[in-house]
């Protein structure tokens, strides 16, 4: 049996559970190594420990454990701190190594954080397993949305991520949009690249009666849904969402006592003084915008309550400046919900194959609002074609990354 170690520095494919960070990270590594257990692959998680109360062993099933490493303070902190642990979190994998006598056929490193681990093992331990790297996002895109350097990520992340592209043995990235940028904008050799989008749960994801989903999640029977998903950040675009939905309603008053926005990923609690920064923001936009009784922010929901959000909703909506991919995007379509995603979404060329995808062009709020209307008051019904998003479920994800695997072996 080939073992893999997965490393996820930042994000703990734990989190709904242990009441960490969440993140499209966590998913992503807990369903693909789920997955890549049923064609004989036994993974190795190695994440931070965020706490003195969680096991720091846990096994996921027999094949897949997740290995909780002192990385800094065993507490939450800022996430632009990681790097300033990351030698002790590579010291600390190295050393369990050692104790285990453990051998990786390869380690598969996800966000930059974790491939900085990886080649730390290799640079200085010298391990001799093949380094794959998943970004999941990149620097230079991430600047660019933002016009300026001044983001949350330390100045240094774009250099790391141009030293990771030289010295890592093969890419693994979400979509062909991503691919093309690390190519272009990293000189990433193509040769090294594979873009294998992710997967989607169909037996959690699947269709719901509306009117028990909204009883579910306490929403008014009478109202006409919009839901967005996501951690509240600039790139998700939800204020441009918020502008959106005041224009929809100045167009068509008719619908203000109808329809209602709701947010879903903010730290919501009764004290908002303890909102983060954005959340703040978006809430004072909110009031600028006369929105108090039509939009709702909602506190940030474990994997198995988001099929009650989406099967409530008319439409799903994504409106980000910049998504690698968009797991949100295949969990509302399992759902059967239409799904509104901006065209700089990883997943954008594929929403265009099934009949509840609809793609409009980034930061348009008027494009937007015309959408949502006819989304939301004039779709028609289309019945999903299960094959459609079987082709797209985890087990057809594990298959490709497995060729990707055996190929970076031989």
């Amino acid at each position: 049996m080939k073992r893999i170690a997965m490393i996820s520095v930042h994000e703990c494919p734990l989190a709904s559970l242990e009441g960490k960070e969440k993140g499209g990270i966590n998913v992503y590594v807990f369903e693909l190594s789920k997955a890549l257990n049923k064609i004989e692959y036994s993974i190795d998680i190695f994440t931070r420990t965020q706490d003195t109360v969680n096991p720091r062993i846990v096994h996921i099933n027999e094949k897949t454990r997740v290995i909780h490493l002192p990385a800094g303070p065993l507490a939450k902190y800022p996430k632009k701190e990681v790097i300033q642990h990351l030698s002790e979190f590579a010291n600390n994998m190295h050393e369990f190594i050692e104790k285990e006598r453990l051998r990786y056929d390869l380690i598969h490193a996800h966000y930059y954080y974790s491939g900085i681990v990886a080649h730390t093992l290799k640079n200085t331990y010298k391990t001799k397993s093949p380094i794959i790297m998943s970004f999941h996002t990149l620097g230079l895109m991430k600047q660019l949305v933002s016009r300026s350097e001044l983001t949350n990520d330390p100045r240094e992340r774009i250099s790391l991520e141009q030293t990771l592209v030289k010295n890592s043995d093969f890419f693994v990235t979400s979509s062909d949009n991503d691919a093309m940028y690390l190519s272009s904008l990293y000189d990433c050799p193509q040769r090294k690249i594979a873009s294998i989008p992710p997967g989607v749960d169909t037996v959690l994801f699947r269709p719901k009666n509306k009117q028990l989903a909204k009883i579910a999640i306490g929403a008014d029977l009478n109202h006409r849904i919009i839901v967005a998903v996501g951690r509240i950040d600039p790139i998700k675009g939800f204020d441009v969402l918020l502008f959106a939905l005041k224009i929809l309603l100045h167009s068509h008053p008719e619908l203000s006592e109808k329809v209602c926005l709701w947010i879903v990923g903010g730290d919501v609690g009764e004290d908002k003084s303890s909102w983060s920064t954005e959340l703040q923001s978006l809430e004072r936009l909110q009031m600028t915008l006369g929105l108090a009784t039509s939009v709702r922010f909602v506190t940030a929901k474990p994997q198995e309550k988001l099929p009650d959000y989406y099967n409530a909703a008319e439409v799903v909506v994504m409106p980000s400046h910049y998504e690698s991919f968009g797991m949100v995007a295949l969990e509302a379509l399992a759902c059967g919900t239409s799904i509104i995603a901006t065209d700089v979404t990883g997943i954008s060329p594929m929403l265009k194959n099934f009949p509840k995808g609809h793609v409009i062009s980034a930061n348009n709020p008027i494009k937007l609002a015309e959408e949502l209307y006819r989304v939301t008051m004039k779709q028609k019904e289309h019945h999903l074609n299960p094959k459609d998003l079987s082709l797209l479920d985890w087990s057809t994800m594990a298959a490709k990354m497995k060729k990707v695997y055996e190929s970076v072996q031989k």
